[in-house]
């Protein structure tokens, strides 16, 4: 699974970003930024609420180069949606 993460990455990213989109930023009060940064990709093997093993992607939202949330895109291996939250500062 991770050598297919690793040749794969930038089509993880870019599906996080096509998910991110998705969302309604105006639901969240405060909920903005201008600029979406890849940050990371893991394989989860274990956790409490969430089905594994799955990989998550994280991405930084930026407003004027100043972290101000984090998103995060929980996926199976078959890249099917598994959970999503966004949170910001």
């Amino acid at each position: 699974m991770n050598k297919l993460i690793i040749e794969n990455k930038n089509e993880y990213y870019n599906l996080a970003i096509e998910y991110l989109k998705r969302i309604d930023i105006k639901e969240y009060e405060q909920g903005e930024f201008n600029t979406i940064v890849p940050e990371s990709i893991s394989v989860l093997i274990d956790h409490d609420f969430i089905p594994t093993p799955c990989i998550k992607i994280r991405l930084n939202l930026l407003l004027d180069e100043k972290e101000a949330g984090k998103y995060f895109l929980y996926i199976n291996q078959e890249k099917g949606f598994i959970d999503e939250f966004l949170m910001f500062d």
